[in-house]
Parts: structure tokens; C-alpha cells; sequence
């Protein structure tokens, strides 16, 4: 077969590039012949500026002989702030690659609520309502999509697990020895890039009013807008003033990131705004439990070992439960 994929992707550092890679790994290993279109500070195979619609004319000429063409989609990806005409003609070019090449699917990864009378949402609309597929991580997650743009779409659920791929496994106490962690407490995690959306606070407050936990916040921003710079800095007075808590404030490879992952007792994950959390996929991928509030398709996306809070009285009970491990194996 013959695919392919736009998408952000390695060495960018990006969540939905990095499960792009996983999902080309695994295409390739079943014998498929992958392009991949990229920016160009990924990898790819063939690479353009995002921006203005390019990627998606890049997958039409692409794409003629392709059996399948897998666009990654959220709205940062493509969109650029305050450029109507761009928007425009990003939302054009996606609607005429759904029309010229039928085998496209769309992933969604993230889709913005519409402002219904502006031109580029409503081109967006007729893309999303006329693509042969759409794929989304969850059942919430389709049911906001519909609702919000008064669509119906063709679409399938597929497992955000599908796209995580481990290299190693380690146990607890390697990880815990390999990044040099005490184990004297329970230890929680909060991995993945600080963002305002992310609740960080909410974990960090917790924690110190629980205590006798471990609360490590790792993570770095990813994209340097006032308003996150700004939030990083909340972060670092917060945890400075929490003698339960430590801010690894670093950007950290995928193998760092599961060693996180697999150090702790939990991960925590109190986002306010969130439509599915890949770093929840890679904690069940690793057989390590998260807390997690219930915000966008996170509650459907939990499993059996997970624990899901609806508010920060929740979470705070939530955290208490991992500070007894024996209560957790009850």
C-alpha cells in the first residue's frame, strides 16, 4: 500500500508528531511504502511551510497514486494567528484535497470551536462534513465535533495507545535509579509541556496540601507566548514554595519521558481543556495509573487503573489515595 501522511514530526518537539512517527513506524514495518509531508523541521520525506494551505496542496500532487492520505489535524498546526486570508486559503486547500483525492482521512487530534459566520470555519465545515473519513481518539470527541459544527461525519474511533510506541520498559525502581528519585514517599508525575490549559497549579496545590508525596512537574514550553512564558514563571514561584514539589524544567527525549512515566506510583494530569492526552497514552501503554479530571474526551479515554476527578476537591482526594499505596491495592 500506498500512504500519505501529513503531519508535524521528529525532531519537532510535538505530541501529535510523535505519534505521526509511531504510526509511519509501524506502517513501514508491515511493508507499506509511507511519504511523509512534513514542516521543515521534521524529517519528512517531502517538506513545506504549514502555513496558507501548503501541505495539503503538497498531499494532492502527492497523492495521485496513493492509496491512502493520512492528514494530522489541530488548528495550530496549520493556521496562522491573525492572517484571515491565510486561514482562508488553508481551509480551501484542505476542502479541495478532500474533493480531488478521496482517500484522505482526516485524524483529529484537536479542533477548535467555529466562529460559524467566518469564511474559513465555514470552508472548514464543508471539509470536515464531506471527508470520507474522520477519525477521532474517542466517542466525546466526535460528539463535541458534530455538535459544535452542526455536522454529521463518516468516522471511526481508534485507541490513542495506537499511537504510542515504547522502547524500553523499566521498572519502578530503575527508572527511580536511573533519575536519581528517592523512594522514601510515593511518587507523582506531571510530564508533558507547561501550558495554561494543562492545570499544573492544580496538581502542585494539591500535592502540597495532601504532603508526603513527591509531586515532579517535568516538562518545558513549547511555544514562547507571553501568556505561557507567563504561566511558566507561576509554576516555578509555586513549586519553589512547595517543599513537596520539584520543576524539571527541560525539554526531555521520549525515553526520558516514559522513565518519568515509569518512576511514578501515578500521573497526574489535571487539565482544565483537553480533547485527548497522549501522555495518558503512554502511562497505560506503560501500566503506570493516572488521576485525570474530567475534561473533554479524557473521562471516555480512561481505564480501569485510572482515576477521574471532576474538580479540585476530587483532585485532592484523588492525590491523598496514591499517598497510601496499600488504600490503592485495596
Amino acid at each position: 500500500m500506498n500512504v500519505v501522511v501529513v503531519s508535524p514530526y521528529p525532531p519537532r518537539r510535538c505530541g501529535i508528531g510523535a505519534y505521526a512517527a509511531a504510526q509511519v513506524e509501524r506502517l513501514r514495518e508491515e511493508g507499506h511504502r509511507v511519504t511523509v509531508i512534513s514542516p521543515p523541521d521534521g524529517d519528512g520525506d517531502v517538506r513545506v511551510g504549514f502555513e496558507g494551505g501548503r501541505p495539503f496542496r503538497a498531499a494532492e500532487r502527492a497523492g495521485g497514486d496513493a492509496d491512502r492520505i493520512v492528514v494530522h489535524f489541530q488548528p495550530a498546526l496549520y493556521y496562522r494567528p491573525r492572517a484571515p486570508l491565510s486561514k482562508i486559503a488553508t481551509s480551501r486547500a484542505l476542502l479541495r484535497l478532500i474533493r480531488r483525492r478521496r482517500q484522505t482521512e482526516i485524524v483529529v487530534h484537536e479542533a477548535d470551536r467555529p466562529i460559524r459566520w467566518r469564511p474559513d470555519y465555514v470552508i472548514l465545515r464543508r471539509a470536515f462534513r464531506e471527508a470520507p473519513l474522520l477519525v477521532f481518539h474517542t466517542e466525546r470527541e466526535r460528539e463535541r465535533l458534530e455538535r459544535e459544527y452542526g455536522i454529521g461525519v463518516r468516522s471511526r474511533i481508534v485507541p490513542h495507545t495506537q499511537g504510542v510506541r515504547i522502547r524500553g520498559r523499566l521498572s519502578r525502581e530503575e527508572a527511580r535509579r536511573r533519575l536519581g528519585i528517592a523512594s522514601d514517599r510515593p511518587v507523582l508525575v506531571v510530564p508533558g509541556f507547561l501550558h495554561p490549559d494543562k492545570g499544573i497549579e492544580r496538581a502542585i496545590r494539591a500535592a502540597a496540601e495532601v504532603g508526603e508525596v513527591r509531586l515532579y512537574v517535568v516538562g518545558s514550553v513549547r511555544d514562547a507566548t507571553p501568556r505561557n512564558q507567563a504561566y511558566a514563571a507561576r509554576l516555578r514561584e509555586l513549586a519553589e514554595d512547595a517543599a513537596e514539589v520539584e520543576l524539571v524544567e527541560r525539554f526531555v527525549s521520549d525515553e526520558e519521558f516514559d522513565a518519568w512515566v515509569a518512576a511514578a506510583d501515578a500521573v497526574v494530569l489535571a487539565h482544565r481543556r483537553s480533547w485527548s492526552s497522549g501522555a495518558l497514552a503512554r502511562a497505560q501503554a506503560l501500566g503506570v495509573p493516572s488521576i485525570v479530571t474530567s475534561v473533554g474526551g479524557l473521562a471516555e479515554q480512561a481505564s480501569s487503573l485510572d482515576v477521574v476527578v471532576e474538580d479540585d476537591q476530587g483532585l485532592l482526594a484523588a492525590v491523598a489515595l496514591f499517598r497510601d499505596p496499600s488504600r490503592m491495592a485495596r
